[in-house]
């Protein structure tokens, strides 16, 4: 080693790679004290990843099932909302001609009927009610609306009400066409699919099927009775005036059992509601206990790492100021 001069070039060399590995250390560092994970898991576990792996997968798989927890929760709701729409048009009509039974005038009656007609409009909205742009009482056809539109409907009721011997056949007549299968709902009103809609997957093995028809009774029921109510003081049909007051009340005491009848298909997407709620609990329990698994074997302490990145920072700091000041050394310097 010479008395005086330049340092040798080895010792230059053996900076720049001193600085070179703590770059790439500091650079590994960096990486766990953001994502608390190891920079380089495989090398970490000497490359005995499938445990790491399965849990990963679990994870992921968790996931996946959330999505369609979520998605399952937000259609349930807007399906509970169309069900309550509807009993509420039921509720309101019901009680509205409970106030007129005793002191009801014929105007009286004729303003009920133009509201029922109004309201067929809100009972159709509520059954052809979708999400993501699907219907949601359409079936397993997510094609189009699950019913037609309540001028047709209204208009394919009336004939059923005229012309007929008393109010009770009249009533009878317009249900039959509507609740009975194979009749007028099926073949000019329904314009869903035959099968039912696909149940939702929200977990391993755990399938949920919430979905409601507009072919189930009390929905084909509802749009009779609401339908017979509009017509019932419509004095532009045929239906004798003797029979006008009776078809009323009848319709009224129907969309009274329609409210029961709704109340229940609400309990029972309810009780799916509470399924798909404690399958998310679960889920979430074992999604937390995979973390830590995981964690415990790729994770590193970020605290640890930061004070670690903070200490490389340091020691890259004076090996380049000691760069710097090897760099500016001169013959003058130097003697």
């Amino acid at each position: 080693m010479p008395e005086f001069g330049f340092p040798p070039q080895p010792r230059s060399n053996n900076m720049s790679l001193l600085i070179a590995s703590l770059r790439e250390r500091a650079d590994a560092v960096r990486v766990q004290a953001v994502t608390g994970r190891f920079d380089d898991v495989t090398r970490e576990l000497d490359g005995n990843v499938d445990g790491l792996m399965q849990i990963e997968k679990s994870i992921s798989d968790l996931q996946t099932y959330n999505e369609a927890i979520a998605l399952s929760e937000a259609r349930a709701n807007v399906t509970q909302s169309a069900l309550e729409q509807m009993r509420n048009v039921a509720q309101s009509l019901a009680d509205t001609v409970d106030l007129l039974r005793t002191n009801g005038t014929t105007r009286d009656f004729e303003a009920v009927s133009a509201t029922a007609r109004e309201d067929l409009g809100s009972v159709v909205s509520g059954i052809n009610a979708q999400f993501a742009g699907r219907p949601l009482f359409s079936g397993d056809d997510g094609s189009g609306s699950a019913i037609t539109d309540s001028a047709t409907i209204q208009t394919l009721g009336v004939p059923f009400l005229e012309a007929q011997p008393d109010a009770a056949t009249a009533y009878a007549n317009i249900m039959s066409e509507f609740v009975n299968p194979g009749t007028t709902f099926d073949t000019s009103i329904y314009q869903g699919g035959a099968g039912d809609a696909p149940q939702s997957e929200v977990g391993p093995g755990e399938r949920v099927d919430y979905a409601v028809k507009a072919t189930e009774d009390p929905l084909r029921s509802i749009l009779a009775n609401v339908v017979a109510l509009g017509a019932a003081f419509d004095t532009t049909n045929g239906i004798p005036d003797a029979q006008r007051r009776q078809i009323v009340e009848m319709a009224s005491e129907g969309l009274r059992s329609d409210i029961s009848n709704i109340i229940a298909i609400q309990s029972r997407v309810g009780s799916a509601e509470e399924r798909i709620a404690n399958v998310k609990a679960r889920n979430a329990a074992s999604e937390a206990s995979l973390t830590i698994a995981f964690n415990n074997l790729a994770g590193v302490d970020q605290v640890e790492s930061t004070l670690e990145l903070t200490e490389l920072e340091r020691q890259l700091e004076t090996a380049f100021a000691t760069t710097a000041r090897l760099s500016n050394l001169s013959l003058v310097n130097f003697l």
